[in-house]
């Protein structure tokens, strides 16, 4: 059963986690003025209940020389949706996120070595349905209540 609110406890482990999630459990546990065996046991509950499901790595795409950054939307054709999906799991575009929603509509995340790559995958994306690049200026952090 998953809890309605987390503690303040709980809120700091996911937030130091986000800082650094390769953290050892005596350090994390001094960050959240807990014990490592407290901490290991508080993580290993949020495991259990959903809440941490895995650790993951923020590539810093602009250091391997990604430095043009897109959103796109993608209203699929319905009789392409297959072949889109193929393309998705093939290509050398890099693709950080890939969601489609209720109604047909796609949103991508990627990130492209040049404009010319990023409209190169736009054309693509474009035999699949009605696309609209959405160029990236900006990432805004701290927006998440977990990241307070």
């Amino acid at each position: 059963m998953i809890p309605k609110e987390l503690d303040d406890t709980d809120r700091k482990i996911i937030k130091e986690l986000k800082k650094n999630s390769r953290i050892s459990m005596t350090e994390l546990g001094k960050k959240v003025f807990m014990t490592g065996q407290a901490a290991k046991n508080r993580l290993e509950r949020l495991q259990d209940l959903g809440v941490v499901e895995r650790y993951t790595v923020n590539v810093n795409c602009p250091v391997f020389g990604y430095t043009v950054h897109g959103l796109f939307t993608l209203r699929l054709e319905e009789d392409r949706v297959a072949d889109f999906y193929r393309f998705v799991h093939t290509t050398e575009f890099h693709i950080l996120h890939c969601y489609e929603t209720e109604t047909g509509t796609v949103f991508i995340d990627a990130h492209f070595q040049s404009e010319e790559k990023r409209d190169a995958f736009l054309q693509v994306l474009s035999a699949y349905g009605s696309c609209r690049l959405h160029r990236v200026v900006k990432e805004i952090h701290g927006i998440h209540p977990v990241d307070e």
